[in-house]
């Protein structure tokens, strides 16, 4: 009797598909555009392109004023660990640009 419950239950739900098909109306919504722009900077606009292959800029503006060691190890897990794109110039152009704009400031 065990063997008649799969293809039974199969059947009544292909015969559920056959019998009307779900509504095809698409619907779609529209997300406001947000643009988040990086500070002004020497290697501003190589880190916004490079970064934004694989993710937005914003999450660079939600860090907190990180120190040279951790942008580096940031950028170098951006490329190692994550898979992005970045040569070893470009790497020293985007940390030194994260360190001027993003980085921890001296205390005054």
């Amino acid at each position: 009797m065990k063997s008649y419950i799969f293809p039974t239950i199969a059947v009544l739900i292909l015969a559920g598909f056959a019998h009307g098909a779900p509504d095809a109306t698409v619907h779609s919504i529209s997300l406001p555009s947000i643009h988040i722009e990086l500070k002004q900077g020497a290697g501003r606009q190589k880190t916004e392109t490079l970064c934004a292959i694989c993710h937005s800029v914003d999450y660079i503006t939600m860090q907190p004023n990180f120190s040279r060691a951790v942008w580096t190890a940031e950028v170098n897990k951006m490329i190692k660990v994550m898979g992005a794109p970045i040569n070893e110039q470009d790497a020293r152009t985007i940390t030194d640009y994260l360190v001027a704009a993003y980085g921890v400031r001296p205390s005054q």
